[in-house]
């Protein structure tokens, strides 16, 4: 009887079990390279592909199933019917989104709400950095303002989330190029040969360190089986402002297509600079400064087996500015010429081990050299009513960095949930050479009496060195469809300092509903700034000495030296790398089928922090001058004792449509305090102390508590003629005025550190652009203006109290004309 049952038992579930098939399958793009975080969907079921590209369904019953691949810089694959028998092998390539006149039908998918992306993150493509009109468009730099966290400064430093430049981790394809003596994104890339740039702030992967404030990653575009061209602004641009002459010309070339087809492919990008810039409130032939810059970027891709790629990079930056410094209070003699060059090569190896195991090894080598080179040898000249003299620095420095990293990505494995586990060390050899020779300048009075004079008699050559490195450790676990964690942990070694850093990392996402039409995620952070080889050399080198006169002009003492060290004087001290620990919550709520409302909050609270402190004179009231004046010597110290403090709302709305069109407002509220401010202005820059202990907090110079951020790239009405294949693209930005403070004649601050703000800033450009096809070849033109409403937007001001200038606002904007053309190539390729 038992018997019989089992039989009539396995013949009934036999049919039912072998009803369910098996679809394995990867994800690629065009160069048959993996797509990871790509979503796929089989009718209602949705998987997400691992680091191998790779998904799996096992389905109910043989029969025909829709597919759909979604992933955010990638075109949509829609509706791809697959029959299945038996259990079955696919492979699914998507393209990547590119600026060749896509049509209208054709559809970037735009950030799914998705538990997936647990990170906090914004994301700028190649694609809109040309589509919006941002000021400077042409400089992958300035466009970074498209981003609602970043803001340039009058001098053109970036600030994200209210940060320091050098707070930031500037990575491309995967290796750090933040230039080690300054800790700044000094690279020049083109445009054209950009897929994307992430910011990533708050919490994001352990595998990104050495940047409190974020990381930015830079990925480059990769060639394909066909042959693609663009030239960009080959035609030189002409000026109106102040008359007609011949401005600034951008040109830019890119060159992509297959080395060998199926197996290698490249990707080459030049990008070329003549800028011929006006300087309002100076006379007629002292106001121009001109320069010129030049950057090749060649990325390759070999295909060594199926699951062995092989990446190399190769980038070349040259640039030379002339009269650098030139403002309505500095004319051409206190400025200087400014050259740099940079080197970069990178080789990194994939290799696919399958069960979702991938391995990443490689190497990078970055060189940098500048020179910076006075106009003359004169003491320059601090004034009340502007600077005058020669520029005192003249300076030659180089660097460089070796940097090694292995990244691994292990095998899935359940447990509670599925868990993802990636794991990676990184190593950096750092060399600085530095030889400054600085003359000195003097400090004259609201009457024009000598007040101090400063000199540096010795000039001074050094070479330090440092190595840095790190390991990290990530578990992507994935509770549930609706709930991921991400726990992470990374070290950082610094071996000048001598400093284990320890960097925990928590983060989550989660779909509240049904719908998944709703995300909620947040994080804690602990992360850590690297040490830039900048303060290693200062202790190396030159000594100041300043000399303190009475009204008669007679010295009051003998030169008083000012040092740098590292040192403590009494006992020993340790530094520490600085920390920062961040908080953010945000919710991410999908409208329509292509709208998009985000609000989220960021709370970062910086420590360790260095700054020089005078160790003999700590009690010192601030000064805004290069060095503070004193009839004492001053010995400064390095010191973690400066804090800062960044909050910040912000809420956007963002709309992708047909093709490359798209529309987003956004507005942050937020606060930069510290108690150590920078003043990046100085040449040799000192912190401005307000005081250490008790704290007291005082606004960033680059503090902006409110911004309004929108811009748009629409067609024009395409049922009539006269309006087909135009497209208007406008931006624009509104801020708060940046705060700086106000000195008396000897450069000690009067009243409290930045008490006083610029104007309200507001840019509206607006550009009008038509698609067309001439002789078998197609162009997009573009004519627009920048700063439509003629605001002032000064960039300097007279902060001397007394001086008869004192609060005039100098520098403005003005409204500027462009013109752009794009060629790309013949149609239909």
């Amino acid at each position: 009887m038992l018997l019989r049952l089992g039989v009539f038992s396995a013949l009934i579930c036999l049919p039912l079990c072998a009803a369910s098939v098996t679809l394995n399958g990867r994800v690629v793009d065009e160069d048959e390279a993996p797509v990871r975080a790509a979503r796929v969907t089989v009718d209602s079921r949705e998987a997400q592909t691992d680091a191998e590209g790779a998904f799996r369904f096992t389905l109910p019953a043989p029969g025909d199933y829709l597919v759909k691949v979604e992933r955010e810089g990638y075109y949509t694959l829609k509706d791809r019917t697959v029959h299945l028998e038996t259990d079955q092998q696919l492979t699914l390539q998507i393209a990547s989104v590119r600026e060749v006149f896509q049509s209208e039908n054709v559809n970037a998918e735009t950030s799914p709400v998705d538990v997936d992306q647990s990170q906090n993150q914004e994301r700028l493509t190649g694609t809109e950095v040309n589509d919006i009109p941002s000021r400077n468009s042409h400089s992958l730099r300035s466009s970074l303002i498209l981003m609602p966290g970043v803001v340039l400064d009058q001098g053109g430093a970036l600030h994200v989330n209210g940060s320091s430049e050098n707070q930031v981790l500037y990575v491309l394809n995967g290796f750090n190029i933040t230039n080690p003596i300054t800790g700044r994104f000094q690279t020049v890339l083109a445009v054209e040969g950009i897929r994307s740039l992430d910011l990533s702030s708050g919490h994001f992967s352990p595998e990104l360190g050495k940047g409190s404030a974020g990381a930015l990653n830079i990925s480059t575009e990769n060639g394909t089986d066909a042959f693609h061209y663009t030239a960009t602004d080959f035609i030189p641009g002409v000026g109106v402002q102040k008359g007609v002459r011949l401005g600034s010309w951008y040109p830019r070339v890119g060159v992509s297509g297959p080395i060998v087809k199926g197996k290698a492919w490249y990707s080459d990008t030049l990008d070329s600079e003549y800028t011929e810039s006006l300087v309002p409130g100076l006379p007629n032939g002292q106001n121009t400064r001109s320069g010129w810059l030049g950057s090749n970027l060649l990325h390759t891709q070999v295909n060594l087996t199926p699951s062995n790629i092989l990446y190399a990079d190769f980038l070349f930056n040259v640039d030379n500015q002339g009269r650098v410094g030139l403002a309505p209070l500095d004319p051409v003699s206190t400025t200087s010429n400014v050259h740099t060059h940079e080197y970069f090569g990178s080789v990194k190896d994939q290799a696919y081990f399958g069960h979702g195991m991938l391995v990443e090894f490689g190497y990078a080598h970055n060189d940098f050299f500048d020179t910076q080179t006075p106009q003359g040898r004169n003491l320059f000249v601090i004034s009340t009513s502007g600077n005058s003299g020669n520029y005192f620095l003249d300076a030659r420095q180089r660097a460089a960095r070796d940097e090694g990293m292995v990244h691994a990505y292990l095998p899935k494995f359940q447990l509670w949930g599925a868990h993802q586990i990636e794991a990676g060390v990184d190593g950096d050899r750092l060399r600085y050479n530095g030889y400054f020779d600085r003359t000195g300048y003097d400090v004259l009075g609201l009457s024009g009496q000598l007040l101090s004079q400063t000199l540096f008699p010795t000039p001074a050559g050094f070479r330090v060195g440092d190595i840095e490195m790190s390991s990290y450790l990530l578990d992507t676990w994935r509770l549930s469809k609706r709930v991921q964690l991400m726990l992470g942990i990374r070290q950082d070694w610094d071996r000048r300092i001598d400093n284990v850093a320890w960097s925990p990392r928590a983060a989550f996402s989660w779909s509240p509903l049904a719908s998944g039409r709703t995300r909620i995620s947040g994080g804690y952070s602990l992360l850590h700034d690297a040490l830039t080889l900048d303060i290693l050399g200062r202790p190396l080198d030159q000594t100041a000495y300043t000399t303190q006169y009475n009204a008669n002009g007679v010295p009051l003492g003998p030169a008083a030296p000012t040092i740098f060290t590292t040192r403590v004087a009494t006992g020993n001290a340790p530094l520490f790398l600085p920390r920062s620990t961040n908080w953010t919550i945000g919710v991410d709520h999908q409208l329509g089928e292509r709208i998009f409302v985000t609000a989220k909050y960021l709370r970062r609270r910086g420590a360790d922090e260095f700054a020089f402190v005078n160790t003999l004179a700590p009690d010192a009231p601030a000064s805004l001058l290069p060095l503070p004046g004193s009839d004492a010597a001053g010995v400064f110290q390095l010191t973690n004792l400066r804090r800062d403090d960044y909050d910040s709302v912000q809420v956007a709305v963002r709309e992708k449509l047909s093709g490359q069109y798209e529309w987003m407002v956004s507005y942050t509220r937020s606060r930069a305090l510290s108690n150590a401010v920078l003043d990046a202005n100085t040449a040799q820059p000192l912190q401005v102390l307000p005081n250490v202990l008790p704290v007291y907090w005082v606004p960033m110079p680059w503090d902006a508590p409110n911004r309004l951020l929108a811009f748009a790239y629409l067609p024009l009405p395409q049922g009539y003629r006269f309006t087909k294949n135009w497209a208007v693209s406008v931006l624009a930005d509104m801020r708060t005025g940046f705060p700086f403070s106000v000195r008396d004649q000897t450069g000690v601050i009067d009243g409290a550190v930045d008490s006083y703000r610029y104007p309200l800033n507001f840019d509206l450009n607006i550009a009008i652009e038509r698609m067309m096809t001439l002789r078998g070849y197609r162009f997009a033109l573009r004519g627009g203006v920048d700063n439509a409403t003629k605001q002032r937007n000064p960039t300097q001001v007279n902060n001397v109290a007394g001086s008869a200038q004192f609060l005039q606002f100098l520098g403005d904007e003005g409204r500027h004309y462009v013109v752009r053309i794009r060629f790309f190539g013949r149609a239909g390729k």
